[in-house]
């Protein structure tokens, strides 16, 4: 525990003898007098009257003041040279320090400003001991002549950066001390006194004298996910604490910026007992795309405070601030459109449904390559002639046996092309053409349909690429060995069973409990609810026969026969950068055609949300993320990740960001290649002005060619991170004393501190000698015995 100002103790002074010969005259002296004035008083007959041992004393007394005074007794001991020590006096201009604790009628601040001014007797006596000098800190150190110059309502409080730089600038200078006036409220301040650095000078942080009274409420945190549960698919986490007393519930308001509409609010009680709450909010923007919204967290009796979007009304609260009561929330659902490349093995109902599923979803482009039959043998034992057209276009005339498919090749049907020759000779055969797609489902196609050199695409698809595959089941899927040793079966989540064989039976399926945990997996909000959906699902007749899971995959579902034996349904695992899933159920088509009439979009809706799961975070060419900068600066690092065609990274592209600022106006940015990372581009921005942030990158290939233009946005809070804890933080004020080896100081103690502190040893000392013997009192006391001890005398009729 650090000492507080009652504790310092003065240094102990020296004595000396200015006339140190006359030690033995002396001691001759008075011991002679002595020895004369005790002969006297015998002589007398003094010793036989009451009280004599009084006038002894008094004459003793005077003899010893005087034979001391031969030898000039002084006082000699160091102390600071008037103003050669620097004093900074370091005041935080953060926000926070503005606020009004309890019933108190000013501020932190506003008390400092009258204890330091320049004609206060505080900061007076201070300037007479040492050169003060005045700084003010936020997020960066100022200096200025007075304090009331410095400016107020700063955001941000870097109390260790700003120390630090402190001390750099006066490195090598005679300084006493820092007068800290804070209240600690430093966002990322380290917890242990060990992990704070080593400053060369003692600071002395100032603990004001109100600090109790603190009544607030606050959001501490927000939490964002999005998920592809089509009911809720983005949920808004709020955690908010209190201090003080709150009667009543408290209201938590979502609104959507862009519309300003209220989107929902709710009431949450508070229990006596707890300081921490929770609301959450589970909402359907109307829209994909970068989105704002503003949380708020009030009661009845503030609610007015809160109507305005663009900031705070002024209202009477009984509150310490309301500033800490709303937050901006960004919500980022990346838009489409996502591209799905289907390919079958033979038609079957299950695109039919699956297609359906998906054209109600705007942002997904489902593309259909179907097998409609298999390689032709070229021979023939009947025809006379060997035709090189497939019998299927046989007879259709010339010019379409012309472009019709050859023996050796299957006969395909393209749906849902965006251009004319996309996909015209089949499943992709260069990088370009299938990298243009984000996921790939594969339906009942055994691995020798492609050829060495795709299924190798495919695996770099996924892996490097990064984008999602899906293999559902069917009697060509799962099986054999052609399909476990190619390269699905090396990115299949299940290992290939060891029998295939088994008897037709019926299957039920369910979910796993880490199903469960996925919201893309369920269609209900509850996780009853959704066991009983599962019950009203009918049952499959085609399920392949799989074997165990690969390390590192978790499965969803599960099917079990007659026998209760179960076996994976839906697995899932990451593989590189990508994402592949198995569905081991061959004829999931009966869902949709056996709904439930209560539900009957379950399957279809099933459908969307695995599809969204496949296509989420998969890379495009163009990537803009925002993260925090370092703590230091509180910037925001703006990085671009930039591929060509075939997603390896993009050699001498240029990049450009637009960052639109809160008020609309806007700026433009170059950023600039991250050395060790190729294909990534960076740049620092930095803007201290609450409100909404939208950047937008522009990258274009050494050609010219627009490559991308991805969005992405952020906020900044209209309370500084100096508000997520008020009051004063005396527990950091005291480690930082104690690293520093300076002393907490009460705000009532200040008057005392210029005092006290010339009794510590500060850098430039002075050796001062006061004398002892040359002092008025010291004669007049002399004086003083030898009258008593003449008036006693008299007194009692010795003299």
């Amino acid at each position: 525990m650090s000492r507080t100002l009652d504790s310092f103790s003065p240094l102990i002074a020296e004595l000396v003898l200015g006339s140190p010969r006359w030690t033995v005259p002396a001691i001759v002296i008075g011991t002679l007098l002595t020895f004369m004035v005790l002969w006297n008083y015998a002589k007398t007959g003094g010793n036989r009257v009451p009280g004599a041992w009084f006038g002894v004393t008094l004459k003793l007394i005077a003899i010893a003041l005087l034979a001391v005074c031969l030898l000039q007794p002084m006082q000699r001991g160091e102390r600071p040279r008037p103003r050669a020590n620097l004093l900074p006096v370091l005041v935080d201009t953060s926000g926070s320090m503005e606020l009004k604790i309890g019933r108190a009628t000013d501020s932190w601040r506003d008390r400092i400003e009258s204890d330091m001014s320049a004609d206060s007797p505080i900061f007076a006596s201070m300037a007479q001991a040492f050169e003060t000098r005045i700084y003010g800190f936020d997020k960066r150190l100022a200096s200025a002549s007075e304090v009331d110059d410095l400016r107020r309502g700063g955001t941000g409080s870097r109390l260790v950066e700003n120390l630090n730089e402190l001390s750099q600038r006066l490195d090598g200078r005679p300084v006493a001390g820092v007068l800290l006036m804070t209240d600690g409220n430093s966002p990322g301040m380290p917890q242990d006194a060990d992990e704070l650095p080593e400053w060369k000078h003692p600071i002395y942080p100032v603990i004001p004298t109100q600090t109790s009274g603190l009544n607030d409420l606050r959001i501490t945190s927000t939490t964002v996910r999005q998920t592809n549960f089509e009911i809720s698919p983005v949920t808004l986490a709020v955690q908010f604490a209190i201090d003080g007393s709150f009667p009543g519930p408290v209201i938590a308001r979502l609104t959507d910026l862009a519309q300003k509409s209220v989107v929902e609010e709710k009431t949450v009680p508070l229990r006596s007992n707890e300081n921490a709450f929770s609301a959450s909010f589970q909402f359907r923007p109307n829209d994909v795309g970068l989105r704002f919204y503003r949380v708020d967290l009030f009661r009845e009796t503030d609610r007015g405070a809160f109507d305005e979007l663009d900031g705070l009304k002024d209202a009477n609260s009984s509150e310490t601030t309301l500033v800490n009561n709303t937050r901006l929330i960004a919500v980022d659902r990346k838009g489409g459109p996502y591209r799905v490349l289907y390919v079958a093995g033979r038609p079957n109902w299950e695109f039919k449904f699956l297609r359906r599923a998906i054209s109600e979803d705007a942002e997904v482009e489902l593309t259909g390559l179907i097998r409609m039959a298999n390689k032709e043998p070229k021979f023939s034992f009947r025809d006379k002639e060997v035709s090189s057209t497939n019998p299927l276009f046989q007879g259709l005339g010339e010019d379409a046996e012309e472009t019709a498919e050859q023996y050796d090749e299957p006969v395909m049907i393209r749906i849902g092309v965006k251009e004319t020759e996309e996909l015209a000779s089949g499943f992709p055969k260069v990088e370009e053409e299938l990298f243009g797609f984000d996921a790939l489902i594969l339906d009942d196609i055994e691995p020798e349909f492609f050829s060495q050199d795709q299924l190798e695409m495919v695996r770099r698809f996924v892996a490097s690429r990064g984008g999602g595959l899906l293999m559902l089941g069917g009697q060509e899927m799962f099986r054999g060995r052609s399909f476990g040793d190619s390269f699905l079966g090396d990115l299949s989540p299940v290992y290939v069973a060891a029998s295939a064989a088994g008897l037709p039976e019926r299957f039920s399926l369910s979910l796993t409990r880490e199903g469960m945990l996925q919201p893309w997996m369920r269609l209900r909000k509850t996780a009853d609810a959704e066991t009983k959906r599962l019950r009203t699902m009918p049952a499959f007749d085609s399920v392949n026969r799989v074997g165990s899971l690969k390390p590192g995959a978790y499965p969803l579902a599960t099917v079990s026969g007659a026998d209760g034996t179960k076996q994976p349904a839906i697995a899932v695992q990451r593989f590189g950068k990508g994402k592949v899933g198995a569905i081991s159920v061959g004829d999931l088509w009966r869902w949709s055609m056996q709904p439930d009439p209560q539900n009957p979009d379950d399957a279809a809706q099933a459908w969307r949300q695995i599809t969204r799961w496949l296509v989420g975070d998969v890379p495009r060419r163009a990537e803009l993320t925002v993260n925090q900068g370092p703590p230091e600066d509180d910037s925001m690092v703006l990085r671009v990740d930039a591929f060509d065609e075939a997603y390896l990274p993009l050699e001498n592209p240029t990049v450009t960001v637009n960052v639109v600022r809160p008020g609309g106006d806007s700026i433009t940015l170059d950023a600039k290649p991250i050395g060790e990372i190729p294909g990534a581009f960076a740049v620092s921005y930095y803007d201290d002005q609450p409100g909404q942030y939208i950047a937008t990158a522009e990258v274009r290939a050494e050609d010219g060619e627009l490559v991308g233009t991805p969005t992405a946005g952020w906020t900044r809070q209209i309370a500084g991170r100096e508000f997520d804890t008020l009051g004063i933080n005396r527990p950091l004020l005291e480690r930082i004393a104690k690293q520093s080896g300076g002393d907490v100081i009460r705000e009532e103690d200040l008057g005392l501190f210029s005092r006290r502190l010339k009794s510590e040893k500060v850098p430039v000392m002075e050796t001062w000698v006061f004398p002892l013997w040359h002092r008025g009192w010291v004669i007049a006391l002399a004086l003083g015995c030898l009258c008593g001890e003449w008036g006693f005398r008299r007194w009692r009729g010795l003299a």
